[in-house]
């Protein structure tokens, strides 16, 4: 693919942004950077203007930087281009996206919106999918598919404070921010950017309004390499946690034994304990952005509930799986592969009704913006959790 070069203050491998923070949706590309074509980005009006010339079948994929594309090797790159003053190199656009090659195999028959953004959770997807049906629908456009990738970004920890505390709520300014200066900070449990029950809660409301649009939702469910170092952050540099972070020093701790098990498994002969020891330094690593696997039952706990296909890709993990990813969990060659394999084959199940296509109409009142209101109301369990050396009991962290 093509280089694409751009200037530095476009960029966020080395702390610059391309991006625009909207209080309500979050990280979002420049205005008219809508969705992310082969070489470039295409705008919302492009987008639609495309999808009704072409007469096809649209699929709609929404998700974070494994839809985006986002390709963190740029980093090394780019340190050599900042010490030589040249343009930094735009991380994506670098490889082909799952979503780039379904459009090369079957591009003939679906028109695919790659509406990927780097770093967001299900917090900002659920927003951004309802906005998205609804703008393309205002433009005379109506998807037939819908795909979600989430998961990786919402098991992160970011100094304890959930992604809920940092975009706005449904609720006025004054009492927003009321909320928001309300909350106790936490210094017994690891919060993650979003808690487990608000990530089944998201997943259902995008589910919903999919279906409230008229298409049929396909959930992706994230995989991510299991030698990768815990905390490499970035192939360049690594996360690091700030000393007055509430519960920093549990992440700490985790860290400690999810190095260590790491370092003393990742060398050895293939084994069951070897896998389980590098599945467990990838639980126990809370700073770059990897599924946990509590997350990751909740999706095919959806998928049976809610009716719906699930890509599920098998990795094979005997030998280094670092060639199938990017880096700590961007798909790419043969991973991506797998999954528009599966996604192809989870459109055609659709086609022939083997799953739940359309919503009633007790879905479509649960998918207005007032019942996603009451819905963040309700009380949602918090277990509590202490983690140190001798308390690790992963199954209670989430």
């Amino acid at each position: 693919m093509a280089e694409h070069i751009v200037k530095e203050k476009h960029l966020i491998p080395l702390g610059e942004e391309r991006f625009i923070n909207h209080p309500w949706f979050g990280r979002q590309f420049m205005p008219g950077q809508d969705f992310i074509g082969p070489d470039g980005f295409i705008s919302l009006d492009e987008a639609a203007e495309t999808a009704r010339n072409s007469g096809k079948r649209i699929i709609l994929n929404i998700g974070d930087s494994s839809t985006a594309g986002w390709d963190s090797r740029v980093g090394l790159e780019n340190k050599k281009r900042r010490a030589n003053e040249l343009p930094l190199i735009l991380p994506l656009f670098q490889y082909s996206t799952y979503s780039e090659l379904l459009r090369d195999k079957v591009g003939n028959e679906l028109v695919v919106l790659n509406a990927g953004i780097p770093g967001h959770t299900t917090l900002q997807g659920l927003r951004r999918n309802r906005m998205l049906l609804s703008a393309l629908k205002a433009r005379g456009v109506s998807p037939d598919y819908v795909s979600f990738y989430f998961g990786d970004n919402d098991s992160q920890w970011e100094n304890n404070v959930e992604d809920k505390y940092r975009l706005r709520s449904h609720l006025p300014r004054f009492l927003d921010m009321k909320r928001v200066k309300s909350r106790k900070p936490d210094t017994q449990r690891i919060h993650l950017r979003t808690s487990l029950p608000d990530f089944e809660a998201n997943m259902r409301t995008m589910v919903r309004d999919a279906r409230h649009f008229g298409a049929a939702p396909i959930l992706i469910l994230p995989q991510t390499p299991i030698y990768w170092k815990p905390a490499n952050r970035y192939v360049s540099d690594n996360f690091v946690i700030q000393d007055d972070a509430h519960a920093g020093h549990l992440v700490t701790a985790a860290l400690a034994k999810a190095t260590q098990l790491w370092e003393q498994a990742k060398d050895t002969a293939w084994s069951t304990k070897k896998d389980h020891d590098l599945r467990m330094a990838r639980e126990l690593d809370f700073l770059v952005p990897r599924v946990k696997a509590a997350y990751r039952r909740t999706l095919e706990s959806l998928s049976r509930d809610m009716d719906l296909p699930l890509i599920d890709i098998t990795v094979p993990r005997e030998q280094n799986d670092a060639n199938l990813f990017v880096d700590y969990c961007h798909p790419i060659n043969q991973a991506g592969s797998m999954i528009i394999d599966q996604l192809i084959e989870a459109i055609d199940a659709c086609d022939e009704g083997q799953y739940r296509s359309s919503s009633s109409l007790l879905t479509r009142f649960l998918s207005t913006p007032a019942m996603d209101f009451v819905d963040r109301l309700l009380p949602r369990r918090h277990p509590s959790i202490t983690v140190g050396e001798d308390n690790l009991d992963i199954s209670s962290l989430y």
